[in-house]
């Protein structure tokens, strides 16, 4: 929950901007009309305020106080202004707001609104500045902390290549294309190769004349490209618009990747994350277990309270095993069975917590329209060996019928051959 400040003294104004503020739950807004309210605010703050959103001219502050005032608080600030004046823009960009936004359309403050979620957002979201000049590197690490980005720098290609690799976690490569040892063009030919489009986003700079060499950069695999010198809001705008599209695709291939019902993983996600954590975990040498669990006589529930209810107990058990053992990879296999991969643990040991989990789960009456419906688990249990997917889930599912004939609410594991 992020903490806002907004200050705002038009009644009309301060209404549409609550109303977009409210669909989004992640913002926390307090409100004032004037300085003198906003400062009173601010220092009865228990949490400190993550931004402000502030008009320009205030009854009290007709000047622009505010921005002063929040500026030297350290809270990041987007401004708000009844009329467009560049000389005001030019100044209010140097002196560190975000943004400059003027009050023109409903869509100008539903921008604002977006421009503070997307703060929240840039936070965790690291980016890699590669330019050969320091003062251009500075000048772009600059306006990237102004929005809250995590930043790090590259001085040409083969740099930037070893901090990709040393960071997995970037998001946004913004390269220059005259660089020496490796130009911008040469850096996203390499990284394209070694990351699909959907890995990272690209966004190349240059001040060269030649018209050409925009299409060059997009043919080879770059997500943007931008001419220096650019303005600001520009540069914000276009770096938004791709991180935005982005986390549209990563939203869209999520929900491909999850159980309608349940929302854990489906089979086909867990069965292709399986592949790969073998094959990473078998380079450092780590066990991993692999459990296949189902609620007992899960068909009986649905033939005699209906697949309403049988939805109900899905939905919720899926809760209880987030809740309990969510540190682990687990998925809804299909039916009531579920399935977790558990590295760093042998069978021995991951039979174990499963069989507390079983206990728990026992205790736990799921209620169902008025009425507690009692559940109990058995679960199957072995290690992945000779990294053998295939194997390990016909092995887990045979102990999972070993434990279903000792007559279930138990946990089976199979030690290593």
């Amino acid at each position: 929950m992020k903490h806002i400040l907004v200050v705002e003294d038009s009644p009309m104004v301060l209404k549409v901007l609550k109303q977009f503020i409210s669909q989004h739950k992640d913002l926390k807004p307090q409100f004032a009309e004037t300085l003198g309210q906003a400062t009173e605010l601010i220092a009865r703050a228990t949490t400190p305020f993550f931004a402000c959103l502030a008009d320009l001219g205030l009854p009290d502050a007709p000047n622009g106080e505010i921005v002063e005032f929040c500026l030297a608080k350290k809270i990041p600030t987007i401004v708000l202004t009844g009329s467009y004046n560049e000389e005001n823009r030019k100044s209010l960009i140097a002196r560190g707001v975000v943004d400059y936004v003027v009050k023109e359309s409903r869509f100008a403050y539903e921008y604002a609104v977006k421009l503070l979620i997307r703060l929240t957002k840039n936070e965790e979201t690291h980016v890699l500045v590669t330019d050969d000049s320091v003062t251009a590197r500075a000048h772009l690490k600059k306006l990237l902390k102004t929005h809250l980005y995590q930043v790090s720098e590259a001085k040409d290609g083969k740099e930037a290549i070893a901090v990709l690799e040393k960071n997995p976690d970037i998001k946004l490569l913004i390269t220059d294309y005259n660089m020496p040892i490796m130009d911008g063009i040469e850096l996203t030919k390499y990284v394209r190769r070694k990351m699909g489009n959907d890995k990272l986003i690209i966004i190349a700079l240059s001040s060269e004349s030649d018209r050409y060499l925009s299409a060059r950069f997009i043919k080879n695999g770059a997500s943007d490209f931008l001419k220096k010198p650019f303005i600001h809001e520009e540069f914000y705008c276009r770096i938004m618009h791709n991180l935005e599209e982005r986390e549209l695709l990563e939203q869209v291939q999520d929900h491909a990747d999850r159980d309608h019902l349940t929302d854990l993983y489906n089979r086909r996600y867990f069965n292709k994350k399986a592949e790969a954590m073998i094959v990473e975990n078998e380079k450092i040498g780590i066990t991993m277990a692999l459990c296949i669990l189902g609620i007992d006589n899960f068909n009986d529930i649905n033939d005699k309270l209906g697949h309403d209810c049988g939805d109900h107990l899905l939905i919720e058990f899926s809760k209880l095993l987030t809740t309990n053992i969510g540190m682990f990879v687990s998925c809804r296999y299909g039916g009531g069975e579920f399935a977790m991969l558990m590295p760093k643990f042998t069978a021995e040991k991951a039979a174990r917590l499963t069989d507390e989990f079983r206990d728990f789960t026992s205790t736990q009456a799921i209620t169902y329209q008025d009425k507690a419906i009692d559940i109990t688990i058995s679960a199957g249990v072995c290690e992945i060996e000779n990294n053998d997917f295939p194997t390990a889930v016909a092995s887990s599912y045979q102990s999972l019928r070993r434990a279903k004939k000792q007559g279930y609410n138990c946990v089976v594991h199979t030690n290593p051959a």
